[in-house]
């Protein structure tokens, strides 16, 4: 459940850095215009805006219904991939040598999909420690505090 919280999270900190994009001036006037940021608007401009919200729900959906372990490497992609794609979008973004505030929910939505895949490699080392075979080797660590 607490992956699936965080993938909704994500998802409306994307949504909202789009509601936040298209308020920003002259936006809004250039897309009517067939024109967002200098290029054409194409169908792939207009799925890539889509994909944005579906993909982070996609996920929340994922982590309710995929068991154990798949469960921690379906996140942790998902988390790495997220996380990527919102540090590249914000690093392309400053080196316009523009700051717009719809970046802060972007970061944002990067900063949740990092915990994510940093909850995952926990989640993975939970299970691999559980899920071991008979007659291996398991190490356990445990403290002792002496009087």
């Amino acid at each position: 459940m607490r992956f699936t919280m965080l993938w909704l999270v994500a998802g409306i900190a994307l949504l909202g850095a789009a509601v936040i994009f298209f308020y920003e001036p002259d936006v809004l006037e250039e897309a009517v215009g067939g024109e967002m940021e200098g290029e054409p608007v194409t169908m792939g401009m207009a799925l890539l805006m889509a994909g944005m919200a579906a993909v982070p729900l996609a996920f929340a959906v994922a982590a309710l219904f995929v068991p154990g372990r798949a469960n921690a490497i379906t996140n942790l992609v998902g988390g790495v991939a997220l996380g990527v794609f919102g540090l590249f979008s914000i690093g392309s973004e400053l080196g316009g040598g523009v700051f717009h505030a719809h970046l802060v929910l972007a970061a944002c939505a990067a900063a949740v999909a990092w915990t994510i895949a940093a909850m995952s490699v926990v989640a993975l080392r939970r299970h691999s420690l559980e899920e071991a075979p008979p007659g291996s080797l398991k190490l356990e660590f445990t403290a002792t505090a002496h009087a």
